[in-house]
């Protein structure tokens, strides 16, 4: 190989290199313009939010309901904000997507420069899945966000309600009665909204976990779930099951947890059975099989409960090494499996 090919291959290297940064700059740039529209449409949502909320409390004031109901005429103003509301989702994913994809250019880019390769489908692969870590955590924030506005913010507009209507009976009767028994249920409210974003903040940050191990939690957590949900939540789990790593146990407990948030908010179930026992080759094995109305796993996409959930759940399962799978069927409920390796396992015994 003479000299001038081997300036033809630097060249060919060097074109490579440009064209990987502009392909970045590219995307970047197309990431910007989204989050900017993405701005704009959540923008325009919490203000069409606001307009809907301030009618519907009126309206509650209006007819003498003791809580927050739906003003006739805000049909049109929820439709828009279910527009907006998926439009920001949508707009919010696609600029993850290529913000993950420059990541990707950008570590393969940098491997390149340095040891003059670019990385195999392997290497593509384990850098998917830690990309794949992130979304899921973005996706757990978002459901939060969600259940927050529907949990402890309905409380407390409730509430909002209670003390208008304190105020009025206050300034018209001199009757304290009525007063009186409407602050009681603003405690009360107040009181729910406060239950609610105490379990909030353990969903967000089970520390039990790292202290007590998995099956603590998990039985703190069901009792949790026990007292402020109307459902029957029966709880199976062997005694001495295998140890496992941290993230795994992680991986265990969100796995449960969305599959509650899912039988409750989604499946209408009134009965949750969830099972921990130990499988083949001292592997955990979970299940959580709920009675509500099930759904075709493989519509899932365009099942109410969104592929979201279940897509997080089989991500975070593959970044521990484990096995994960639904079965339900419309109107028969929903099973969901869950498989964790025993990480202490040597390699002769797998």
């Amino acid at each position: 190989m003479n000299r001038t090919e081997i300036d033809v291959l630097d060249q060919f290297v060097r074109t490579a290199l440009d064209a990987i940064k502009h392909l970045e700059g590219e995307i970047t740039s197309l990431a910007s313009q989204v989050g900017q529209v993405n701005a704009r449409f959540t923008q325009e949502r919490t203000s069409v939010q606001q307009e809907r909320e301030e009618k519907d409390i009126y309206y509650s004031l209006e007819t003498g309901t003791a809580y927050l109901v739906a003003a006739p005429d805000t049909q049109e103003l929820r439709r828009q904000e279910q527009e907006l509301t998926e439009a920001t989702i949508q707009a919010a994913t696609l600029q993850r997507r290529l913000s993950d994809f420059v990541t990707v250019l950008s570590v393969s880019r940098r491997q390149f420069e340095t040891e003059g390769e670019l990385p195999g489908v392997d290497a593509a692969g384990e850098l998917a899945l830690r990309i794949a870590r992130i979304q899921a955590q973005e996706d757990e924030r978002r459901r939060f966000a969600r259940d927050i506005h529907d949990g402890p913010a309905q409380a407390f507009a409730n509430a909002i309600i209670g003390l208008e209507f304190v105020e009025r009976a206050i300034k018209v009767s001199s009757d304290e009665a009525p007063a009186l028994s409407e602050i009681e249920r603003i405690k009360g409210s107040l009181r729910e909204g406060l239950t609610e974003i105490r379990r909030f903040m353990f969903d967000l940050k089970p520390t039990m976990l790292q202290d007590r191990g998995l099956v603590a939690t998990i039985e703190h957590y069901i009792s949790t779930y026990r007292s402020i949900l109307p459902m029957e939540v029966a709880l199976n789990i062997e005694k001495d099951l295998p140890a496992l790593t941290l993230e795994q146990e992680m991986t265990a407990f969100r796995v449960i947890q969305e599959s509650l948030h899912n039988a409750t908010k989604y499946a209408r179930a009134t009965r949750v059975q969830i099972s921990i026992v130990t499988g083949h080759q001292r592997a955990v094995s979970i299940e959580v099989r709920d009675n509500g109305r099930g759904f075709n796993p493989g519509e899932v996409m365009t099942h109410s409960m969104g592929g979201t959930g279940i897509k997080g759940m089989r991500e975070r399962t593959e970044l521990v090494g484990g096995a994960f799978r639904v079965e339900s069927m419309p109107g028969s409920g929903c099973s969901v499996y869950l498989l964790l390796p025993n990480a202490h396992l040597d390699a002769s015994e797998r």
